[in-house]
């Protein structure tokens, strides 16, 4: 990168990726990311180990300084430098610090010898006025030129021990595999075995570029494999949209012989119109031949009858009694005695029925025959105490004939492999495609013998086998990203949820709590870095009260439980660092119970608290030595369940406080724990975990048993990298913080 593109993008180089700020004290972890001191610190103290810490960006597990201290790690001279060039970059606006009276003036030289800042107003004098400074350059801040900030980021890296401050890094220890000063050599390092710093550098460029090469190589063939599975994505699309371009042909000639028959339907109805039409107009004609004959008779005895002559009237008489007598006998008969249309549209119900129940073809066909059947788990479907197992019973052939009627009777059997009915209901549905399907709940997982009988009959290949699994749960939302604007998280940890659905994250690491709805849209949120009240450091816990819909904070590295209303607003607080009874020591998980007290897991001082509403003790658990690590507690019914930490477990107290019992261990099996971290009990009445290092969740019943597990380590939806917290939505969704992948999931 040249110097004119650095320097225009300046603060993207020397920003922090977890604070988001300018670089303070900038330290390189192994894996080559940088970050802020601070940042690391408040990184380590969260995540609960003491020994090891994961690299923001790669995730990489990055082993503490034996020393214990992070300011051990290496520091990043090339930020510094950066940091110095932004510093005279921006001196008019932020001014700078001398390096001499640490005042701080816009008005600044910077010697690229000493590679130090000097203040214009009697510093710089003095260092110019120094004999020994006689050949150093001092070039004032609004002097520099490209040129100039080039030297800066080219200036010696000097050495960090106390004592050899301003001394050039000049040798390499081999035996301590670090750059040193002259004065370290034949002090610190004496005896050592060293060599030039230059000619070691060297020698690990050699080894570097090596390396390179190799990655290189292991990339581009990554790359090819992408390039192949990019293309038989492509040769899928294909396929697929050739496979679309069948059906919609197929559809459309469907549609064709459909609109057809439709026309031919409509020519023959307008025919049969049209005869209609045309006898009815030959009966209207004779009616009105009738009429016009009628009409003139009419005309001609009205005539005679005014003209009144009485040998007329006598004489006509008779023939207009004929007349008329004659015109009525031949009337057409009227129209309201006869069927106006002798015809109508009668549907083919048949055809009509195996439109609608049958599909119009499959994408995969599973042949079947006329006596065979099969069954198998489908997982539960439904959220209920016990397991669900659904069976599909073929009820057609090869030729897709119907062999049973819905009027048959179906029944099922269900043993397990002692013989014994171990089925709690049965449900049998019509699917009214020629299938039944069958389901059941079971005391528990296994294989299962099932016998299907119609009609009292068993059918072929019955009993067959059928198994019941656990139950399965599919991510159905994720929401969150890494960041420090509203939305975003940096570690979240905390989640609760309040009656109104609104689900409740502490975001550790932005120093604030935020409010989300059900669907993951931002609602508000609240809170700052501080110690002051409504202000946290590093909040962790997260409880909401049952009734009130108070927000209890578990304000971790303050050592402290503050209190606060649904919408944010500050209430009240209790807690503060010490041993004693009312005091604190790194609080990291807090729950509500039955009775509404707070249930407080005092991590560091190993023991569990329960305070009232009001925040005052009422008594502690594990004070005989029984917890070393715990985390989180709850209540469960009569009992108080916790997860330890450093001892891979969770431990079960009656509401007394005295120990019942354990279960789990460390590993990676079923039912053996790596840092388990939150509970919570699911609509079901089981215990679930969050099994932190395994990356996963298992869910137990209270008695330790084992029922299933979901999740794995990843980035995709479903996967997680450190799973802390879940809580339960109303409707028995799942809401889970996904620590190091820095957003929230949901599932059902």
């Amino acid at each position: 990168m040249d110097i004119k593109t650095l320097l225009n993008n300046l603060h993207e180089e020397v920003s922090c990726s977890v604070c988001m700020n300018t670089f303070a004290d900038p330290k390189t972890l192994p894996c080559l990311h940088v970050f802020c001191l601070h940042c690391l610190n408040g990184i380590l103290r969260t995540s609960g180990r003491h020994d090891i810490i994961a690299c923001p960006e790669c995730r990489k597990e990055i082993h503490v300084p034996r020393s214990g201290n992070l300011e051990d790690l290496p520091t990043n001279f090339r930020i510094n430098s950066l940091l110095d060039v932004l510093a005279i970059k921006e001196c008019n606006a932020t001014e700078v610090r001398c390096g001499n009276c640490e005042e701080s003036s816009s008005q600044s030289f910077y010697c690229f010898q000493c590679c130090a800042f000097w203040c214009e107003a009697n510093c710089i004098s003095l260092h110019n006025g120094i004999k020994a400074n006689k050949e150093h350059r001092a070039l004032a801040l609004k002097d520099f030129k490209d040129q100039d900030f080039e030297n800066v980021l080219k200036r010696p890296v000097f050495c960090r021990s106390r004592g050899h401050e301003g001394k050039e890094l000049e040798f390499f220890c081999k035996d301590c595999c670090v750059a040193i000063c002259h004065s370290c050599v034949a002090t610190t390092h004496d005896g050592h075995a060293k060599m030039l710093l230059k000619e070691a550098a060297d020698d690990r460029k050699l080894l570097a570029k090596s390396a390179i090469e190799k990655q290189k190589k292991t990339v581009l063939k990554k790359r090819r494999e992408i390039a192949r599975l990019d293309s038989d994505c492509a040769k899928i699309q294909e396929h697929v949209a050739s496979v679309k371009k069948s059906v919609q042909q197929f559809v459309d000639s469907m549609m064709a012989v459909i609109e057809a028959q439709k026309q031919e339907t409509f020519d023959d109805l307008d025919n049969r119109a049209a005869e209609s039409i045309h006898r009815l107009k030959i009966q209207r004609s004779e009616i009105e031949n009738q009429v016009k004959i009628t009409e003139t008779g009419i005309e001609a005895t009205e005539a005679i009858l005014q003209r009144n002559i009485s040998a007329e009237i006598i004489q006509s008489n008779k023939i207009r009694e004929v007349t008329f007598q004659g015109q009525v006998e031949s009337a057409y008969p009227p129209i309201g005695n006869r069927s106006i249309a002798d015809f109508g549209f009668v549907r083919n119900q048949r055809l009509f029925d195996h439109v609608w129940t049958d599909r119009i073809g499959f994408v995969k066909v599973l042949p079947t025959s006329p006596t065979e059947s099969s069954a198998s788990g489908e997982g539960i479907s439904e959220p209920t105490v016990g397991l669900e197992a659904n069976i599909m019973l073929t009820t057609r052939n090869a030729k897709g004939e119907q062999c049973y009627e819905e009027r048959d009777y179906v029944t099922v059997e269900i043993k397990n492999q002692d013989g014994h009915d171990c089925a709690t209901e049965t449900r049998v549905q019509d699917n009214k495609d020629g299938s039944y399907k069958i389901g059941y709940f079971a005391k528990e997982t296994g294989k299962y013998g099932v016998s299907v009988k119609v009609n009292g009959e068993h059918i072929r290949n019955s009993p067959f086998a059928a198994e019941v699994k656990p139950r399965q749960y599919r991510p159905v939302l994720s929401f969150g990203k890494h960041g420090a604007a509203k939305e975003d998280f940096t570690y979240p940890w905390g989640v609760a949820v309040n009656k109104r659905d609104e689900i409740v994250i502490t975001d550790s690491c932005n120093n604030r709590v935020q409010v989300f709805s059900s669907d993951g849209t931002y609602l508000r949120s609240f809170g700052s870095r501080g110690d002051k009240e409504g202000e946290f450091d590093s909040p962790i816990g997260v409880a909401i009260g049952n009734e009130n819909g108070i927000i209890f904070i578990a304000d971790t590295a303050n050592h402290r439980i503050q209190l606060f209303s649904g919408q944010g607003e500050f209430l009240s607080k209790f807690g503060g660092e010490g041993n004693l009874d009312h005091q604190l020591s790194c609080p990291y998980g807090i729950s509500i119970g039955s009775d509404g007290n707070c249930i407080v897991a005092d991590t560091e001082n190993k023991k569990i608290k329960l305070f009232s509403r009001n925040g005052q003790f009422l008594r502690s658990i594990g004070s005989e030595g029984s917890l070393s690590a715990p985390i989180h507690c709850i209540q469960y019914k009569e009992y108080l369940i916790a997860s330890d930490f450093t001892e891979h477990c969770i431990k079960v107290f009656d509401k007394a406080g005295h120990f019942l019992y354990k279960f789990g261990k460390y590993g990676t099996g079923d039912g053996e724990f790596n840092r388990p971290y939150h509970l919570s009990i699911n609509k079901a009445e089981h215990l679930m975990v969050c099994d932190a290092d395994n990356n996963r969740i298992q869910v137990f019943e209270v008695n330790g048993k084992f029922l299933g597990k979901f999740g794995s380590e990843g980035e995709k939806i479903g996967q997680f990298i450190g799973p802390s917290s879940l809580a339960v939505l109303s409707d028995g969704r799942i809401v889970l913080t996904d620590f190091h992948n820095h957003r929230v999931q949901i599932f059902e």
